[in-house]
């Protein structure tokens, strides 16, 4: 007679391995809808569609994640893991101003690289390990700030919404069509500057500028504007304390 072993438990070596072989294919997994969610664009990403990247069943699928939105959670936490390793230590010497410039920078430069996971992930909530790190960064470089708890919070809150939101702005415009994306460029150029002046004589003023200004010169106008903010309500609150 065979010689009876019981089955893992908890803990045991083979429940280790079976744990590490999941986070293996939930990897490959994530990895593949990344490819396909900017191949196809943010519709083109369905289970069906992975299951048929991936070469796979899509019953298999549905053992790595809940449903389409807890791989979509798992794509928004590979983001910030992404960001994050770009980011890397903040030096010493690196002020809170320049580390939240930095951070911005990173942000953007991602949004470039991949719109339709940015469209997909920018105003998601993962609860997950990388976005724990991300708050922490961030609400810390608040704090050394000065600022207030409150403050703090609110800053980061202000801070981070608005680059995610002016990178999803941009990313939606970058994932329009071709001939949809000359239409908008082309608008200010197309139907402001043949406004009457005579109506609407600021406008006309302004209108080479209006032509001219791009996405990212709004986008650090936002930033830098967040940040002034920052910088008085700490000088507000010093002032305060003494």
């Amino acid at each position: 007679m065979a010689k009876y072993t019981a089955p893992p438990t908890v803990g045991t070596a083979g429940n280790t391995g079976s744990r590490q072989r999941r986070s293996v294919r939930r990897e490959a997994a994530v990895n593949a809808a990344f490819r396909l969610a900017e191949r196809e664009g943010v519709a083109g990403l369905t289970m069906r569609r992975l299951a048929h990247e991936l070469e796979v069943d899509v019953s298999i699928l549905y053992r790595l994640f809940r449903d389409k939105d807890a791989l979509v959670l798992a794509l928004c936490e590979r983001t910030i893991e992404i960001e994050l390793d770009e980011i890397g230590d903040v030096p010493t010497s690196e002020t809170w101003q320049d580390t939240l410039r930095r951070i911005a920078d990173i942000t953007w430069a991602y949004q470039n690289r991949f719109p339709a996971i940015t469209l997909l992930s920018f105003a998601r909530t993962t609860g997950g390990p990388a976005e724990y790190r991300m708050v922490e960064l961030l609400l810390s470089t608040f704090e050394r700030a000065g600022l207030p708890a409150d403050q703090a919070v609110l800053f980061y809150r202000t801070f981070i919404d608005t680059a995610l939101g002016l990178c999803a702005h941009s990313a939606s415009l970058s994932t329009l069509a071709p001939e949809d994306r000359e239409k908008d460029d082309s608008a200010w150029a197309r139907v402001y500057s043949h406004l009457p002046e005579r109506q609407f004589p600021v406008t006309a003023r302004h209108i080479n500028d209006l032509t001219s200004v791009s996405q990212k010169q709004i986008y650090t106008a936002a930033v830098e504007a967040v940040l002034a903010a920052a910088e008085r309500a700490a000088s507000e609150h010093a002032r305060a304390a003494h």
